[in-house]
């Protein structure tokens, strides 16, 4: 079987990467998608272990499509029935990028009635009540005239760990702060920084990291409804992600609770002004599985920056996406440059919307980025600028 896992622009290395590490094939590797080769057993590992995807996709036709005949007649081929029950659900979902066939709702009609159409006569029967309880979503995807159809294995997007059940304004997908993460080479033997932590999102996806532990372990996948999947293989990819995690383990307290508890505090600290939202950045902690993290309530500008030694900072600020807040945003980055300056062999990773930022940043330090990649947080095109320290390798690894 072939998958697809779809991803953000600028992500497509990672993906790779991660799929990789879990010992899949791959076939190949385009903006916003790896293609790779499996069983079951590599979707739900897929599922399961990438930090950096939003979905993977089982994929069921390839082919090119100028006209809706033509996309009804290869839709209409797939074997539909093999998947998809008499009474089940399958809503489609399209999407098209520089296509002739470019009306996603006119797309989806089609789409639906050629799957209908199959199933119809492959089920022998007139009806489809779609009111089984299991459903399947069909996607479908234009690049080019190129098609890529398939079912979603995933269901939400994969950036929805489970953790998360609140958060600030405006937060970073989870998907994307595990991005940032692991672009910055960050490992526990060096103090991770987040001067803006919100609701924590890149500290606990840190700790995931640095604990192995699998980000889709707390959450459901749709895949885990369809009948024809083995459930033995659903339980044996859990029990195998939850063997491969490390440094942590379950307490059961005499309430009855489990919690868990984590031996040493990972060297991972957050900062953020709003008391709060910091209550909200326990709290996920908690849910993460990761027992607890160093959060304090402080404005980065009261900080003493000359105590930061060989760390790595790591911060999602405030965008100013409104005129309005712009120029208390450019000014707080000349304030961070002033402060980042104080420490010591210390890097930097930011990501903004603002491509300012660097301008801004240097009025204070003199430092320009050694890297500046293109990411999209949500919709958002954003800029990670990144600052690389010349740090003494020893010490760095106290």
């Amino acid at each position: 079987m072939e998958f697809v896992a779809t991803c953000a622009f600028g992500l497509e290395k990672l993906v790779y990467d991660e799929l990789k590490k879990i010992g899949l094939w791959i076939v190949k590797t385009e903006d916003g998608r790896i293609t790779f080769q499996g069983d079951e057993m590599s979707m739900m590992r897929a599922n399961l272990w990438t930090r950096c995807a939003d979905r993977i996709l089982m994929k069921t036709g390839d082919f090119q499509a100028v006209t809706f005949d033509e996309l009804f007649d290869a839709v209409f081929a797939i074997e539909w029935e093999k998947y998809i029950g008499p009474n089940d659900a399958f809503p489609v979902y399209a999407s098209t990028v520089r296509s002739v066939l470019h009306s996603e709702p006119a797309i989806q009609s089609i789409v639906k009635k050629a799957i209908v159409k199959r199933l119809q006569a492959k089920h022998g029967t007139e009806t489809l009540p779609e009111n089984s309880g299991v459903l399947y979503e069909v996607l479908i995807k234009f690049n080019k005239d190129q098609v890529i159809i398939g079912l979603n294995t995933s269901g939400t997007s994969l950036h929805k760990r489970g953790y998360r059940i609140s958060a600030g304004a405006a937060p970073i997908k989870e998907t994307l702060a595990s991005a940032l993460v692991k672009l910055s080479g960050w490992t526990a033997n060096r103090p991770l920084v987040d001067l803006f932590c919100g609701s924590g999102t890149i500290p606990i996806e840190a700790a995931l990291i640095a604990l192995n532990i699998a980000p889709g372990l707390q959450r459901e996948f749709a895949f885990e409804q369809w009948p024809w999947i083995d459930k033995k293989n659903v339980a044996a990819a859990k029990l195998e992600a939850k063997k491969l995690a490390k440094n942590f383990q379950s307490v059961t307290l005499e309430s009855g609770e489990q919690v868990t508890v984590v031996p040493e505090k990972l060297p991972i600290y957050g900062f953020d002004i709003d008391g709060e939202i910091l209550k909200v950045a326990e709290d996920n902690t908690n849910r993460a599985g990761i027992g607890r993290l160093n959060f304090k309530r402080a404005d980065f500008n009261d900080l003493d920056f000359s105590k930061f030694e060989n760390c790595t900072f790591i911060c999602n600020p405030p965008y100013g996406e409104r005129l309005e807040d712009m120029a208390s945003v450019r000014e707080m980055y000349r304030q961070l440059g002033k402060k980042f300056a104080q420490s010591k062999n210390c890097s930097l990773y930011l990501i903004t919307s603002d491509e300012t930022f660097p301008r801004l940043f240097a009025e204070a330090t003199n430092l320009q980025p050694t890297k500046n990649r293109k990411l999209f947080n949500g919709s958002i095109r954003c800029y990670l600028f990144q600052y690389d320290a010349a740090q003494p390798k020893m010490s760095a690894q106290k």
